[in-house]
């Protein structure tokens, strides 16, 4: 027996000491946060943590020095009230995945916030502890810019800040000359109101020698998937010169005052964080009264009246994917995928004092959709829009545009866009113009224009650096345009399409919110004419083309 007894003892230590392991094991895991992936939905918030970030991090040895230093004691860090009243949930209330990735979305469209990051974790009481992350662009200003387009100099100074005190309000003054005129610009931007959620108030005011606009508006938009209403009133007053027409011939330049005013209402129907459904009706006054200059040479014209109803349906499906290099450098974007459907109506009634003019009808729809796989992104929409004039067809106008993005290549993005406008019965105002400020670069600024336009862009957009001493983002762009805007009275023809090549210098700022890139582009236009036959350079804001 005593070999029995012997083999049978160390199966009894070896027996407690797995259940003594085992124990140990549960407790450090009761203990121990589960991941975001563990975390499911229905859990109870238990706590949220605000982890608020400056422009630069100065306890870093690579961003200790006195410049970054000097900079982050000009900048008031963004307030933890502010980050808060953006959150679609609350402690106590469920957890939501989709609402988390919302506000991580939502918090990166701000201007004031160059990079957002949520994240969970379950604690050992069951509930979700919810960690915001939040890292400050560069919101301080100071305007001291000048460009050449289409042989025309522009510049402009002043100062902007968009995130005033840390409350994310902006101030804006600025004075801006475009080469044929020059004005004043203020503005003044708070999106929440007395510290109310999501009331936002706008004030801009524009002053230059022949031009006045003043407006005012205070709204509460769709801020989310799940928001039931939006309410909005919008007041304006505007003087400028304008020039009339008889048919395409230029009769006279007369003064303009308008004022105008408008509500608009919205309503969710079922709000979900799958699908985006809601009706939308507005109402705007519009007054124009005109009067005599220096230069008006005949008749002026009668004052006008136009009263405009507008209703409209938004559905969308909604599925966002996050990428990078496709607008910005290093920062993330969000683009939604999902199909969606936008039609809507304005209706002018003949009724006095509604409107003075007659009556106009203008129904359109837009569609847009996008996909997305291995590292490619393809985003396509169309819209329509027609206009009748006292019972008769006025004009109408036919869009599509699609953009091709393949963002595996290493350290660059292939870029593609192409576009076709088709118009009936434009006016002179409405007429499409092509050149060098809307996608046709080497050639003058709407060089070319029509009732009908076509445009393909290739780009080879190259990342150099990212983060150069922590400000600067550079890359280079290499280039292929072609496109041409036939008038009505011309037929299409393929060989009238106008094309250029050339390369670009890129640079943006890596610590703002919409590191969005200043280009400077060598054009060469391949068809040129004895006014353009050369090399050009243009200076402009943002990429070529893009997802707007």
């Amino acid at each position: 027996m005593t070999p029995r007894f012997v083999s049978i003892l160390p199966k009894r230590e070896k027996n407690s000491s797995r259940k003594l392991s085992a124990l140990l094991t549960a407790l450090f895991l009761l203990n121990a946060p589960i991941p975001l992936s563990a975390a499911a939905p229905g859990r109870v918030i238990g706590s949220i943590i605000f982890d608020i970030h400056s422009v630069f991090d100065t306890d870093s040895p690579e961003e200790s020095g006195w410049v970054y230093r000097a900079a982050d004691s000009i900048h008031v860090k963004t307030r933890e009230a502010v980050i808060r009243r953006e959150l679609l949930f609350s402690e106590g209330g469920p957890y939501v995945p989709a609402l988390v990735k919302e506000t991580e979305r939502n918090l990166r469209r701000l201007g004031f916030i160059r990079r957002a990051k949520i994240e969970t974790a379950v604690n050992s009481k069951g509930t979700v502890d919810v960690t915001v992350h939040t890292y400050d662009s560069w919101t301080l200003e100071v305007v001291a810019d000048a460009g050449r387009a289409g042989g025309t100099n522009r510049w402009k100074a002043g100062f902007s800040e968009s995130n005033l005190m840390g409350m994310g309000k902006t101030a804006s003054a600025k004075y801006i000359n475009d080469g044929a005129d020059s004005q004043a610009d203020l503005g003044w931007k708070d999106p929440q109101v007395m510290g109310l959620k999501h009331l936002n108030s706008s004030v801009k005011i524009l002053e230059s020698p022949d031009t006045r606009s003043y407006s005012a508006a205070v709204n509460r938009p769709f801020f989310a998937s799940i928001a039931r209403s939006a309410l909005g009133v919008t007041a304006g007053y505007g003087e400028n010169k304008v020039t009339t027409y008889s048919g395409e011939t230029v009769t006279n330049t007369v003064r303009k005052r308008t004022r105008d005013a408008g509500v608009n209402y919205g309503l969710a129907l079922k709000p979900s964080t799958h699908r985006a459904r809601r009706v939308n009706a507005s109402f705007n006054q519009h007054r124009a009264d005109y009067s005599a200059t220096r230069e008006t040479s005949g008749p002026v014209p009668e004052s006008e009246q136009l009263g405009f109803f507008q209703l409209g349906l938004d559905w969308e499906v909604l599925d966002f994917v996050k990428v990078r290099r496709i607008q910005k450098f290093s920062h993330d974007e969000d683009y939604n995928l999902g199909f969606g459907i936008f039609p809507g109506v304005s209706w002018a009634p003949p009724v006095y004092p509604l409107s003075s003019t007659g009556s106009s009808f203008l129904p359109g729809f837009l569609i847009r959709k996008g996909f997305s796989w291995t590292e490619r992104l393809l985003m396509m929409k169309g819209g329509y829009t027609n206009t009748y004039v006292n019972a008769g067809e006025s004009s109408s106008l036919l869009s599509m545009d699609a953009l091709f993005f393949i963002t595996g290549l290493p350290r660059q993005t292939l870029a593609l866009h192409t576009a076709y406008d088709h118009g009936s019965r434009l006016g002179p105002a409405a007429s499409l113009g092509l050149g060098e400020n809307n996608g046709l670069r080497g050639y003058g600024e709407n060089q070319f224009t029509g009732s009908r336009r076509f445009l393909l862009n290739v780009e080879d957009r190259i990342f150099i650096r990212e983060d150069v001493f922590k400000v600067l983002d550079i890359g280079a762009v290499a280039f292929y345009d072609a496109g041409y805007a036939w008038p009505a009275e011309r037929r299409t023809r393929l060989n009238d399409i106008k094309s250029s090549v050339g390369f670009g210098l890129r640079l943006a700022p890596s610590r703002s919110s919409g590191n969005s890139p200043t280009r400077i582009d060598f054009a060469y236009p391949l068809n040129g004419t004895a006014e353009r036959s050369g090399w050009s350079v243009s200076i402009l804001g943002g990429h070529a083309f893009g997802p707007s």
